[in-house]
């Protein structure tokens, strides 16, 4: 094995072991018939603290590694997670503890009771879970050791994962990434050659008991004082000179300062230093609770008093039942005795109380201002209510359309992105896209009533004519959950195709239509094919599922009242052509379906020669049907288009002219667009008042709803939605993200190819070679921040120059953004949150399935036992906790169109939602990957495995 091989296997065991997510060592490769434990560094230190181990207990607990959990507490740590599109506290996000924890991902009964999360980063990070190690006998013999799971971590690769430079922190902390070499010497832990021996301490043992009251330790304290609203309080311990008070005793100047005042032995031996440096010295054994831990030095009993009979939440809510059970009050004379003058300084009680405060209330974050970002909106059944759906805000806001104005506002689910009234118009349902949620609110008391649990982030919600059953669009599962609207219970669940987006009615109330965001998987380089799914809504099924060749972001739909066709938006991408087609307005454009009663799908576009229409987000029929108003949400516009005349159009072409000339002609939009009206930014939803004379249109980075009289064709009216007026950096990023004012003419906006910050599924040719060279798959920018380099190849090493030069030079050909603007776009696309994996929450256990599918992700052995080269190991290019060691390798995936073999490693995190796959998309499911595109074990060694194993690996890649 090469020095390079030897080192990346070592970083990947050390690291993985430290998440709980390294190779099972199995009996027949540990030599013990157990699977390895976490045991923790307290139990670690029962061996590796006195002075002939050189204090190693100590070391470790002076350094940052002891205090790598508290630190999530902070402030700092807080924006870090926003910047990285982490909507989790992060102390209780994975992303966050996979570096700052040990075992953060291993199930419970991984853990053995002795061990504590809240240790931070321990022994075990490096060296692997210790049970089957740990013993004192078997340490002595590191072969033995070795064998059954000690990791001999090297001197600096091991670190890099977890240590390499990180924008998210360096843009908050301010600081550079570590030398790795002069970290390892910080941290180094030697055993002194020879052991270190020194003279046993002689002092008077002066025992006492507490009586009924017993001593529980810090970590039954951290049960409850660890929570934010608590205000962290244990991390706040964690990081104070308290929590090292035991093992400063062997620093030098513990043994210096133990010296001056006659000890002569190791002062962690000492009674008169243990005193001061420890809870409940003097003590007797029977004072002490099994969880008590004397290493943890002055704990919360040392000034509270011992926990045993308050320390249940219950007592301590009852504050005399909580003195009465032993709890003590704390004065300047409680710290008097051991801070009186320690080391020759006088001791100030105030500034001391300070320094260790622990507050009840979390600690301060500075936070943006809350925006409300409306995305879609409904009219009352009387036209007296507009109710909008606000995703930034998590709640419904609702107008009276008499007076225009905002009169209440309902909190709903995380990210509510539609909405819809029931015919009775008692009821309004809100679909929450975060929370995987519908939301059921009463439009009397303006409350919640009832919480439905659905599929993967439900976006479109709509009700069939008689109100009998609720159907609710699982985009990122491809299903659509049929609820009976009465009884609030889920039915049935149909298949949609790929993310079901929009649903609209038919006059009638026989049929529905579903839009699809994404195209269906093609054969590779061939172009989009979208779908339109009918459901026959008296039975509930799907009846047909329409197709728009050539169609992609196929978003919004409405029914002409006639009944006799319906509207829909779409895109058509045309990717088998190389970008330098953007000059002539031709990869990217923008347009309209019309499908029929008899299940044709016409398209035509809406782009002229010298103007695009691009981002056609969501379209509304006027109630006489006489015109249709779409929405562009990245020119802040809607186009009215005469559906007399485009019809007409479309009856007087030949089938050759309707399927091939006009769903790409550029210059037929003026013939059916009579107008253009201005809105207010990024225009998402639209919807006509039932009279008429009204139609009303969410725009979502404006925070207001502009108001279009449609008999005038004119914006009459704004309506406020309560919004913040100052624009923030990361606002002004989202608002130009969603332009696009910087594209050659204004064809396309950032959002067009990564719909919500996402993925649109399809593989491009972005670069000038030729047609048909180098395609790559759109890559979801979804939590990227911390993964550079980016571009399939690596070449672009910061978001700064993806988002500036290259941008430039392949797609926009024009300089799109100023310096400042450049930095509001960075910021903005850092933010993008990640979706938390609807697969497995943290600390939930893996099923069967999945636990066998992780031991095939670490596994170093093939069925046969032959060693698998580390470069062959799925977690040797996809370490945790970003699953990506963010290098370019080459896994024998190179194509006769691509210019060369080697290509970034992408991070796995909810991998599970960004079908296709590999770098030109061409595996359109995680199995292809493997059982397609790697027949020479090129991509991991997967060719002995059998599909029972194989579909194992992929439950638990979805878990990531």
């Amino acid at each position: 094995m090469s020095q390079a091989m030897r080192t990346q296997s070592i970083q990947l065991l050390a690291f993985g072991l430290m998440l709980g997510t390294a190779p099972v060592l199995s009996g027949a490769s540990t030599g013990s018939s157990k699977h390895p434990l976490y045991i923790g560094v307290q139990e670690c230190a029962k061996c590796h603290t006195d002075a002939a181990s050189g204090h190693q207990f100590t070391r470790w607990a002076m350094s940052a590694h002891a205090r790598a959990f508290a630190v999530l507490a902070r402030p700092e740590s807080r924006r870090i997670a926003t910047l990285s599109g982490i909507p989790e506290e992060p102390q209780k996000a994975k992303m966050c503890l996979g570096c700052h924890a040990t075992a953060a991902d291993a199930e419970a009964w991984e853990l053995t009771e002795s061990f504590h999360l809240e240790d931070g980063l321990q022994c075990e990070a490096c060296h692997g879970a210790g049970s089957e190690y740990a013993a004192k006998e078997i340490m002595r013999d590191r072969k033995q050791a070795v064998a059954r799971g000690l990791i001999l971590p090297d001197r600096e690769a091991s670190c890099t994962i977890c240590h390499r430079p990180k924008g998210s922190h360096e843009a908050v902390l301010k600081t550079k990434a570590r030398d790795p070499k002069q970290a390892w010497l910080e941290i180094a832990h030697p055993i002194p050659s020879p052991p270190l021996k020194l003279e046993p301490v002689h002092g008077k043992v002066e025992e006492r008991s507490s009586g009924k009251f017993k001593y529980v330790g810090v970590m039954v304290c951290a049960q409850c004082h660890q929570q934010a609203k608590m205000g962290y309080q244990f991390s706040q311990w964690r990081q104070s000179s308290h929590a090292q008070a035991y093992a400063v005793l062997a620093t030098e100047r513990g043994y210096r300062l133990a010296r001056e005042a006659g000890v002569k032995g190791d002062p962690q031996q000492s009674p008169q230093c243990l005193k001061c440096h420890t809870t409940g010295s003097g003590c007797d054994s029977a004072s002490f609770r099994e969880s008590f831990r004397l290493l943890d030095g002055v704990q919360c009993e040392a000034c509270h008093g011992p926990g045993s009979e308050y320390s249940a939440e219950a007592v301590m809510l009852d504050k005399a039942g909580a003195r009465h059970a032993g709890l003590w009050s704390v004065d300047q004379k409680t710290c008097q005795p051991c801070h009186e003058k320690p080391g020759g300084k006088p001791f100030d009680y105030a500034s001391a109380v300070k320094k260790i405060r622990h507050p009840t209330k979390p600690p301060a974050v500075t936070e943006g201002p809350r925006y409300k970002t409306p995305l879609n909106l409904a009219p009352s059944p009387d036209g007296k209510e507009l109710w909008v759906a606000c995703e930034a805000a998590h709640t419904v806001i609702v107008v009276d359309t008499a007076t225009r104005r905002k009169i209440a506002e309902v909190p709903v689910g995380g990210l509510p992105v539609d909405v819809t009234f029931d015919p009775a118009g008692k009821r309004v349902f809100v679909s929450n896209r975060l929370d995987d949620s519908v939301s059921v609110v009463d439009v009397q008391t303006r409350k919640v009533t009832a919480t439905l649990a659905v599929g993967n982030e439900p976006h479109g919600v709509l009700l069939d004519r008689e109100g009998k059953h609720l159907y609710v669009l699982n985009t990122s599962i491809d299903s659509i959950s049929v609820f009976d609207a009465q009884t609030l219970q889920e039915v049935k669940r149909l298949t949609a195709s790929r993310a079901p987006w929009s649903l609209a009615l038919s006059p009638d109330g026989h049929r529905l239509l579903v839009t699809h965001a994404l195209s269906r998987f093609v054969p590779r380089r061939t172009t989009s094919m979208s779908e339109v799914a009918v459901i026959d809504a008296d039975r509930a099924i799907i009846q047909d599922r329409l197709l728009a060749p050539s169609a992609n972001l196929v978003q919004g739909v409405a029914w002409h009242p006639s009944g006799e066709y319906a509207v829909i938006t779409l895109l058509r991408t045309k990717n088998l052509v190389p970008m330098t087609r953007l000059a002539r307005d031709w990869t990217i454009s923008n347009g309209l379906g019309i499908v029929w009663r008899d299940g044709t799908v016409d398209q035509v576009l809406l782009d002229q020669p010298d103007v695009c229409f691009p981002d056609p987000a969501a379209v509304c029929i006027t109630p006489d049907g006489k015109y249709a108003l779409v929405a562009s949400s990245s020119t802040d516009r809607v186009a009215v288009v005469d559906l007399a005349r485009l019809t007409a159009i479309l009856r007087a072409a030949s089938p050759t002219e309707r399927e091939h000339v006009l769903p790409n002609h550029l210059g037929k939009a003026p013939e059916f667009v009579v107008k253009s009206i201005r809105t207010g930014i990024c225009p998402r939803g639209i919807r006509c008042a039932g009279d008429s004379s009204l139609a009303y249109v969410a725009n979502s980075l404006e925070d207001s709803v502009t108001v279009i009289d449609l008999q005038k064709l004119e914006a009459v009216d704004v309506i406020d939605l309560g919004g913040p007026k100052e624009v923030t950096q990361v606002r002004q990023g989202e608002r130009l993200f969603n332009s696009a004012k910087n594209t050659f003419h204004h064809q396309f906006s950032c959002h067009t190819c990564h719909p919500d910050g996402h993925i649109d599924g399809i593989t491009y040719n972005t670069e000038p070679g030729g047609v048909g060279r180098n395609p790559v798959d759109n890559r979801t920018l979804r939590g990227i921040l911390d993964t550079a380099p980016f571009k399939w190849e690596g070449t672009n090493p910061s978001l700064r120059r993806q988002c500036g030069p290259r941008l430039a030079v392949f797609f926009t050909r024009i300089q799109p953004y100023t310096p400042d603007e450049l930095s509001a776009v960075e910021n903005y696309i850092c933010t993008i949150p990640r979706p938390p994996n609807r697969y497995r929450k943290l600390g939930e256990p893996l099923t069967p399935a999945q636990r066998r599918g992780k031991q095939m992700f670490e596994r170093t052995r093939t069925n046969d036992s032959r060693e698998i080269p580390p470069l062959a190991r799925c977690i040797t290019c996809h370490p945790p906790p970003l699953y990506t060691d963010c290098l370019v390798h080459d896994v024998g995936t190179r194509q006769p169109d691509d210019r060369q073999g080697k290509f970034d490693v992408p991070h796995l995190n909810n991998i599970y939602d960004s079908a296709p796959y590999l770098h030109s998309g061409m595996a359109d499911t995680l199995e292809e990957i493997w059982t397609r595109y790697n027949p020479y074990d090129q991509h991991g060694v997967t060719n002995d495995m059998t599909k029972d194993q194989l579909n194992d690996l992929i439950e638990y890649l979805r878990t990531l």
